[in-house]
């Protein structure tokens, strides 16, 4: 999977593979990094690069966040989301219309069945990633037609977990209910 990131020197593309639940590979331009993370607290990392240790502090504002290692704050903002930010208005046709992990996770619990009906912004299934539980809802109102996951599965980015027909929004149930 890829990311750009938006550094003072310019746009930084990295190509981020995962080799399981702690692992990843890191490619930017000629460079291979293999690396381990663990979470100490939600806000600090445990980095194995390439063997050595290293600590990382990560704190998260409007679409940017800073990431201190070894004492000196690197700023970092997703290149996407500081485009999509410029743009006056949202377009609702490249909001995401499958439930994907953003990350690789285990699932923790689905609270859904297939055949029920859910109204968008419902919770359908809830992840761990890096001991830190999200939830992923449903992107439109629907019914769930197939369930794709177990509870205590590892999952990765890019796997539909969650299969969902789109309804009209007036079919519905109504959100709260």
């Amino acid at each position: 999977m890829q990311y750009r990131f938006k550094t003072d020197e310019g746009a930084v593309v990295w190509t981020v593979d995962p080799e399981g639940a702690d692992r990843l590979t890191v490619t930017t331009g000629t460079q291979t990094l293999h690396v381990r993370h663990d979470a100490v607290s939600p806000h600090h990392l445990h980095l194995a690069v390439d063997g050595r240790g290293v600590n990382a502090f990560v704190w998260r504002g409007d679409g940017e966040k800073t990431v201190v290692i070894r004492g000196v704050p690197y700023p970092v903002q997703d290149a996407d989301f500081a485009e999509r930010k410029t743009k006056k208005k949202a377009d609702r046709e490249n909001l995401p219309q499958v439930i994907t992990p953003p990350m690789p996770s285990v699932v923790v619990r689905i609270p859904v069945s297939e055949g029920d009906r859910v109204c968008k912004g419902q919770a359908v299934i809830v992840l761990t990633a890096m001991k830190m539980e999200t939830t992923l809802t449903a992107p439109f109102p629907g019914r769930v037609t197939k369930i794709n996951v177990a509870a205590g599965e590892k999952v990765m980015p890019g796997r539909i977990l969650v299969d969902i027909e789109k309804e009209a929004e007036t079919d519905a149930p109504e959100e709260g209910r």
